[in-house]
């Protein structure tokens, strides 16, 4: 297995062709690749194997396993595993024709691409992922996060600003501690707790914002039900609409807002669906 001695954060260009990538993230003074045939018994996996080239140099690691076309006849996989064991806070880009990125531990800033294949990240900083059809599973970005699939999205903690479409599956974000937009074909949108503005759109399914301290939301859909909790201490300023179904504001009364409360702003628009506004 190619080691280098890594003793600072690296940037690694990962590009199998078609193949799995796993990043183990460390405090660590060196960085190992392990590259091995997805199927040890297919001949075309291990042909590519031995075709993927390794190269360190200047604090950049590259990896490339050999072009081909993931949608051939031909009956041949070429699939490859890729296993970079690098320190934490390193950088990483990389795309792939077809397959999975699997990271564990802290990375710097990750753009990566997948025609098909999932994604599963434990905390990066910046993050920029695309994947045609797969999951994307976030479980803490501290930086802006762009990400577009059409699968399950999770992402965990948001600290930054997000742009999240999604063309086919559900969108839960934890904590968004910046604002967030979300752009949904079919799925529903589920915002945990909110820290500043929201856009979520979808054409089918619910849009829930269960814990809005203050900013704008702006939620849409044709078909589904919209739910807003309002968090204690914040007033709230409301426009709500369904086309068919009911409006129910669960807001219990209380007396004016303080001179510094903060305050939430919701537009709610459904056209089929009941739209819920309540205390967190």
């Amino acid at each position: 297995m190619p080691t280098f001695a890594t003793p600072e954060p690296i940037t690694a260009t990962i590009e199998p062709g078609v193949g799995y990538v796993t990043l183990v993230a460390s405090d660590r003074a060196d960085t190992v690749v392990d590259v091995r045939p997805t199927n040890p018994d297919s001949e075309s996996d291990v042909d590519a194997a031995a075709r993927t080239t390794v190269d360190f140099a200047g604090g950049t690691l590259t990896v490339k396993g050999p072009r081909i076309n993931p949608f051939s006849w031909s009956g041949k996989t070429r699939s490859i595993d890729i296993t970079v064991a690098l320190p934490a806070g390193s950088h990483v880009h990389g795309h792939t024709g077809m397959g999975d990125l699997n990271a564990t531990g802290r990375l710097g800033d990750v753009t990566y691409k997948t025609g098909f294949g999932h994604v599963q990240l434990d905390e990066v900083a910046a993050l920029s992922v695309t994947s045609a059809t797969g999951n994307v599973l976030g479980n803490r970005i501290t930086g802006k996060a762009t990400i577009k699939t059409a699968g399950r999205l999770y992402v965990g903690e948001l600290g930054d600003s997000g742009m999240l479409k999604n063309s086919n599956g559900a969108t839960v974000v934890g904590t968004a501690r910046g604002p967030v937009t979300v752009r949904a074909a079919n799925g529903d949108i589920t915002v945990e707790e909110a820290g500043d503005d929201v856009e979520a759109k979808t054409a089918t399914g619910a849009v829930r914002v269960l814990d809005a301290g203050r900013g704008s939301l702006t939620l849409e859909t044709s078909v589904g039900e919209i739910e807003v909790g309002i968090r204690e201490g914040s007033a709230a300023w409301l426009d709500v609409r369904t086309k068919f179904g009911r409006v129910r504001n669960e807001m219990t009364a209380s007396g004016p807002p303080a001179d510094q409360a903060d305050k939430v702003e919701v537009h709610a628009t459904t056209s089929v669906g009941d739209v819920i506004v309540r205390r967190a």
